[in-house]
């Protein structure tokens, strides 16, 4: 397998926290269910294969991984990419059910009012992106207090009256 096989999903902090814990910091489209085996990509272009043993979400998330040697070097590198094989990325979101979103219809009282154009992890929730029929870009999270669900017509929404009008 080469760098290029592979997606970032996050990094790690420079910080070895109480019992061995590592702060990570979730890229783009990450989902908690990567955090099983993956690779560290140091910034000399090293890479190391290592599982993560526990993981805590309270305050942030922090990872502990089964290497010890290894975790001590990614507090001294300090800038470590967390990274997993696009094949497994694909795998993993199968066995999660992971629906993509892009390009479903959004539907709210009954009605299609555009597309999904780009669904995303702000850091709290999942957040979609759709434009109206006026060229408008418009955000919801996916939280229960706007999602009704998804079905044959697309993503069903409730309560988005304030950010159509905004």
């Amino acid at each position: 397998m080469q760098i290029k096989d592979l997606v970032a999903i996050g990094k790690l902090g420079n910080c070895l926290h109480k019992n061995g814990f590592i702060s990570f910091k979730e890229a783009e489209n990450f989902e908690l269910f990567f955090l099983k085996n993956i690779f560290l990509l140091f910034t000399d272009n090293r890479v190391r294969y290592v599982e993560v043993i526990d993981l805590e979400t309270d305050n942030g998330i922090k990872i502990r991984i089964d290497d010890d040697e290894i975790a001590m070097d990614v507090v001294e590198d300090g800038n470590v990419q967390v990274m997993l094989a696009k094949e497994d990325i694909k795998q993993l979101q199968q066995e999660n059910d992971v629906i993509d979103l892009v390009g479903i219809p959004v539907v709210f009282e009954g009605n299609e009012i555009g597309f999904v154009t780009e669904s995303f992890f702000n850091g709290a929730h999942e957040v979609i992106s759709f434009e109206n029929e006026n060229g408008k870009e418009i955000m919801i999270p996916l939280v229960e207090a706007y999602v009704i669900g998804i079905d044959e017509n697309g993503l069903n929404l409730k309560g988005i009256e304030g950010f159509l009008e905004l």
